[in-house]
């Protein structure tokens, strides 16, 4: 399958690897006029002779089985819509836009059904494995999530924050925000601290989003006699049962230890998911049917994010 690749950031080179390794052959690289980041990018993949120096309108006039676009996201929904108007799959790095009324315009396109979103974490083995425990649970239970940032400011948040949220709709269902609360420093409205409770029939949720904190990012969910943890998301840990340590000498206070039922952390070559990502997003260009963040699904998230900040 021949793709044509848009992109020269950090984050294209995991692209580019997980694409070769899923025989995509790259026919046409590029970003903007004359980049020399893009040409560098090129260079060190060995795709120099599919660099196009006049940037991604050129990589949009190559003969490929579809597009992948890994590009600043204020850029994105006008690269996005030009790709839409050739007809063939796209796989669009997430959130896509930090604006909803692109989400609205791309949920109208005539051609939307041909975005696949890059919301990897979908495709970690560890997620994969607690959204069965998740769909196979009667009674639901309840749910907290933690969405920190070492990074000011409310795009980060979407940027970022916007996998949890996705990773939360996509184990649990659509929920609603049912109560919230945003704090803001004295004088750094950037910095910010938001607590919100939500649910749907299932599961009673509360997520904390606070940026500025030393933190990891991580989901814990309390399912009938179990709790399992994200934390990150790429480690699942099951807990079951407590272990009670009476005080001692060096530890004056009764402590109470969550056993480990097990663990499993995800392990690859790749960046965590984009091999994963990569054999759907495959599977979608031929035309079967995959597991996969459409148009519709992003936008939800960014609605939910879009709620807490707002």
């Amino acid at each position: 399958m021949k793709i044509g690749f848009i992109g020269s950031g950090d984050i294209s080179r995991f692209h580019i690897d997980a694409l070769i390794n899923n025989q995509f052959e790259i026919e046409a690289i590029g970003t903007r006029l004359n980049s020399l980041r893009c040409l560098q990018l090129a260079e060190s993949v060995n795709l120099v002779d599919k660099y196009c120096s006049n940037g991604w309108e050129e990589v949009l006039t190559k003969d490929v089985d579809a597009f992948c676009i890994c590009v600043d996201i204020s850029k994105t929904p006008k690269i996005l819509n030009n790709v839409l108007k050739i007809g063939k799959p796209v796989l669009v790095e997430k959130p896509i836009s930090f604006h909803l009324n692109d989400f609205e315009d791309l949920t109208k396109d005539p051609m939307k059904d041909n975005i696949f979103v890059g919301y990897n974490r979908r495709y970690y083995e560890t997620v994969q494995t607690l959204k069965g425990f998740c769909e196979n649970s009667i009674e639901g239970g309840t749910v907290f999530a933690n969405i920190p940032d070492t990074i000011t400011g409310y795009k980060q948040f979407l940027n970022t924050g916007c996998h949890v949220i996705d990773t939360l709709r996509y184990l649990l269902g659509d929920f609603k925000i049912l109560k919230k609360v945003v704090r803001h420093r004295k004088e750094q409205a950037n910095v910010f601290a938001i607590s919100a409770l939500c649910n749907n029939e299932k599961w009673s949720i509360l997520i904390n989003a606070q940026n500025k904190i030393p933190s990891n990012f991580s989901i814990t969910i309390n399912m009938e006699d179990l709790v399992y943890e994200l934390k990150p998301l790429e480690k699942l840990t099951i807990y079951k049962g407590i272990e009670v340590i009476e005080p001692s000498l060096k530890e004056p206070i009764r402590r109470y230890i969550p056993k480990i039922n097990s663990s499993f952390t995800e392990l690859n070559s790749f960046k965590p998911g984009f091999d994963n990502m990569y054999k759907n997003f495959g599977k979608f260009v031929k035309n079967n049917l995959v597991d996969f963040c459409d148009i519709n699904d992003a936008r939800k998230t960014a609605e939910v994010c879009w709620e807490l900040i707002s």
